[in-house]
């Protein structure tokens, strides 16, 4: 009986998704060359855009097959639920960080939704996220649109299961999120990955960005 329920687990792990940030981050920057706009409710990036969770979507599933829902609030509850999420009580650090996490805004408009979860991105390292933004200047100057964008590190503010009402006026890091099977980057492995910024500015992550 030991021998059947371990080689059923061993068939569970084997059939698992495979989620590692460097496919995470090479399919996110494939997208962020093809000059893609945001088109809201695309997740499709033949439409020519995507939205900021359309990217999340589809990057997550070429890279692992994992098929994530539509909608950032939505993605925040998978995360919670697969995965590991960070808010304002998690003791989060900076150093907590690393590439391939998903960030989690709120504000600063009212939804139509009871959440305030309006936007999520892709951390790639060296103070860079990657996606699909109405707005916003991106590191090679673009406005807008499917890229690289500045993020620095400011700790969550949001307290998952709250209204988020007091982020209205004002958009802030909501949370940060970890998906499961996303196994820790090796400081060696952290060294030699490189940062997906603009052609030109192919850095390494152990370098900063200026």
């Amino acid at each position: 009986m030991r021998v059947v329920r371990f080689a059923f687990y061993l068939s569970l792990v084997a059939a698992a998704p495979l989620l590692r940030a460097e496919d995470v981050l090479t399919v996110a920057n494939r997208l962020a060359h093809q000059h893609l706009g945001y088109i809201y409710g695309s997740e499709d990036p033949a439409r020519g855009g995507l939205d900021c969770s359309g990217f999340v979507k589809y990057v997550i599933h070429e890279a692992s097959g994992i098929e994530l829902p539509d909608e950032a609030d939505r993605q925040l509850e998978y995360c919670r639920d697969h995965g590991q999420v960070w808010d304002a009580t998690s003791n989060w650090t900076p150093a907590t960080l690393q590439p391939g996490d998903l960030i989690f805004f709120a504000g600063p408009q009212p939804l139509a939704r009871n959440s305030l979860i309006c936007h999520v991105m892709i951390y790639c390292g060296n103070h860079v996220m990657v996606g699909a933004q109405g707005e916003g200047r991106q590191m090679d100057g673009t406005m807008g649109g499917v890229g690289f964008y500045p993020i620095p590190d400011r700790p969550p503010t949001g307290i998952l299961g709250e209204s988020g009402e007091r982020f209205i006026g004002h958009r802030r890091i909501f949370a940060y999120g970890r998906l499961n099977g996303m196994p820790p980057i090796s400081v060696q492995v952290l060294a030699l990955l490189p940062v997906y910024l603009p052609e030109g500015h192919l850095l390494n992550a152990s370098s900063k960005y200026d």
